[in-house]
């Protein structure tokens, strides 16, 4: 009698096409980034490449462009956590107190969310239209009569003004995961705060804010890696990158100088130098959050 497969097997049968399609579209070429960076290539010819060592990595920490996009990466990834965030704590917290028209808010906040990248770009480019634009006419609709300022054509708005189409598109979905986590919270827990006199914002910070912090330090992870991957569409397609570089970021930077510059080795230097960067980054957010859980202090 044919004996029946061990479940390792099935489970090997079931797991090995995703694993070959994540070890050949991930790890390979993850691998050929990291050997990339020790060499010269101009992308031209295989075969040509020049072995220099960290001779790219020294050029990179000389770099004045690469500091700007990595300043305005923290900037982004600084200004998106905390109104990203705030603003989703702010408003899951409402709904998960039941009020009326709670599914209709859910569906509303989601929308955008459902939209593609380019899209919401697209949309916030004609937001922003100096003279035809929604922001502008609204402004002075209220009565602020600015004129027909270029909020992605001056360096003081631009970075701030590029990092709102993300936000808009991505706080509905913090909103759904923080009020998932909210609604797991025992109501006797709530229950006893009010008891005990506690007021709305008491029983948030004090109650619901620490039982929900490790979908926080999940949602932070999320949004660090938007923060330095999404936001290249958004760069790309409504600033380039500037004015005089304000808006550049190390994805933008990467292209620019892999697929312009033909640069492919300096290229995947600033990939490594940002691959390492998100790592630590996030290692150290989760970390964080995670010990604070564990010894069970109080606040976020």
């Amino acid at each position: 009698m044919k004996r029946p497969n061990s479940p390792g097997k099935i489970v090997a049968f079931f797991l090995a096409p995703a694993l070959f399609i994540y070890v050949a579209f991930v790890m390979y070429p993850l691998f050929k980034v990291f050997r990339l960076c020790l060499f010269r290539w101009h992308g031209v010819k295989r075969g040509t490449e020049e072995f220099i060592g960290l001779n790219n990595f020294v050029k990179l920490a000389k770099d004045p462009i690469f500091w700007r996009a990595l300043s305005n990466n923290v900037i982004l990834f600084v200004f998106v956590i905390v109104v990203s965030v705030g603003a989703a704590l702010f408003f899951s917290y409402i709904l998960a107190r039941r009020i009326r028209g709670n599914r209709f808010y859910r569906a509303t906040w989601l929308f955008p969310n459902m939209l593609g990248d380019v899209i919401v770009a697209t949309i916030w480019l004609f937001i922003y239209h100096p003279t035809i634009g929604m922001l502008n006419y609204f402004m002075k609709l209220i009565g602020i009569n600015i004129g027909a300022v270029p909020w992605l054509g001056q360096a003081n708005t631009a970075l701030i003004a590029v990092t709102m189409p993300m936000i808009w598109k991505f706080t509905g979905l913090y909103i759904i995961l923080f009020l998932a986590a909210m609604q797991e919270i025992p109501q006797s827990y709530l229950d006893a705060a009010r008891i005990d006199g506690a007021s709305s914002w008491q029983e948030f910070f004090n109650v619901v804010l620490p039982l929900i912090r490790p979908t926080v330090a999940v949602a932070v992870v999320f949004l660090m890696w938007n923060s330095f991957s999404v936001i290249f569409t958004y760069v790309k397609l409504l600033t380039e990158g500037g004015p005089h570089r304000s808006t550049e970021v190390l994805p933008t930077y990467i292209y620019q100088v892999g697929f312009e510059y033909h640069e492919f080795g300096y290229g995947a230097a600033i990939s490594v130098a940002a691959f390492i960067l998100i790592f630590a980054m996030a290692a150290f957010i989760l970390r964080f959050l995670m010990e604070r859980v564990v010894r069970g202090e109080k606040g976020f």
